[in-house]
């Protein structure tokens, strides 16, 4: 494995007293044989996911990972966090970091039933409802630490979908090296996601990226002007898909909680073109608020850095209502040196 947590490992222990370097000890041991003894790939990353919790609710790590910290601690800045979001957006976003270097590559090259067994679903419904007709589906992903295994996820439950807006360095891998000919590459899914929908297929398209931001509106996002793609409320009035946003976040326990919002709301034929794009653009704006204001720590590092370069705007709305992460344990949330994997 390429990753390893070893130095975190080492560097934590020896900050601790000798009675509770011992407990240290036992709780990594505990660890090791739990994973061993399963036999299941399953347990073992979320055995895994429970002692890198562990370890990053340590003050120490700050000290293993300073260019983290001090990225997270602008990023709080930014974002206006109070002092017990900041705490607990350092906590769980350094879980997502080191946990994505550590295990990232495991669940997107192994098997895709291990995405599957270590995901809950909700929303599933808003899924469902959307594939009972012959109408298309777009989804829409949020980017998010883990973002990526949603396509593996539906693959394996047999749904499987066309990707649109491909990143610049994709497109330089498939041998489209000229902005012209990644201007004719897009153009060219563009028009097969617009048969692929009238035949009732999946596109997925992320609005949120930066990039191919061509035809695109700006809406106010915490305190910047942001701007988002709007080729999927194109398609979806030109093909009369259905659209459906999703976020796909990880959970502290180990796990990744997959989540359909529900279906976009078309404005009917008595709107002008504008207002009706206008309209889907900002349910989208919306969900994606709302995944920012409850889930800080499962944004992509990426995402974030970006935000905080947006040009800003006058009336900026706090971070408020921020939940407490719902799979989370009290157990974690004390300042001592107790040892608890359990």
């Amino acid at each position: 494995m390429a990753y390893d947590i070893e130095p975190i490992e080492r560097y934590i222990r020896g900050q601790l007293t000798e009675r509770d370097r011992k407990r240290f000890d036992r709780a990594k041991r505990f660890v090791d044989e739990t994973a061993r003894r399963s036999g299941d790939d399953a347990t073992a990353h979320r055995m895994s996911a429970r002692w890198l919790k562990f370890l990053c609710s340590r003050k120490p790590i700050r000290d293993v990972r300073p260019k983290a910290t001090a990225k997270l601690r602008d990023f709080a800045t930014v974002l206006g966090l109070t002092s017990a979001e900041t705490r607990e957006f350092f906590r769980l976003g350094l879980l997502g970091r080191e946990w994505r270097a550590w295990r990232f590559q495991d669940f997107l090259r192994g098997p895709p039933e291990l995405v599957a067994r270590l995901t809950r679903v909700a929303g599933w419904e808003c899924f469902e409802r959307c594939r009972r007709d012959d109408a298309g589906l777009i989804l829409l992903p949020v980017h998010t630490q883990f973002s990526r295994l949603v396509v593996r996820y539906l693959r394996h439950r047999g749904h499987v979908g066309l990707m649109l807006g491909l990143t610049d360095e994709t497109l330089d891998r498939m041998g489209f090296k000229t902005p012209s000919a990644k201007r004719f590459e897009l153009a060219r899914q563009m028009h097969a996601a617009k048969h692929l929908l009238r035949r009732g297929g999946i596109v997925f398209n992320a609005p949120d990226s930066p990039q191919h931001l061509d035809s695109s509106r700006s809406v106010e996002f915490f305190g910047r002007q942001r701007k988002l793609a709007t080729g999927f409320a194109e398609l979806a009035l030109t093909t009369g898909a259905h659209v459906v946003p999703l976020a796909h976040r990880f959970s502290p326990r180990g796990l990744f909680i997959l989540e359909f919002g529900a279906p976009f709301h078309t404005l009917g034929p008595q709107s002008t073109h504008d207002e009706r794009v206008d309209s889907l653009v900002g349910q989208y704006a919306s969900f994606l608020r709302d995944h920012w204001r409850r889930y800080p720590w499962d944004v992509q590092w990426g995402q974030l850095r970006r935000h905080g370069l947006l040009p800003a705007i006058d009336s900026a709305p706090a971070m408020e209502d921020a939940a407490e992460p719902e799979d989370d344990e009290s157990d974690d949330r004390d300042a001592g040196n107790r040892i608890s994997v359990e």
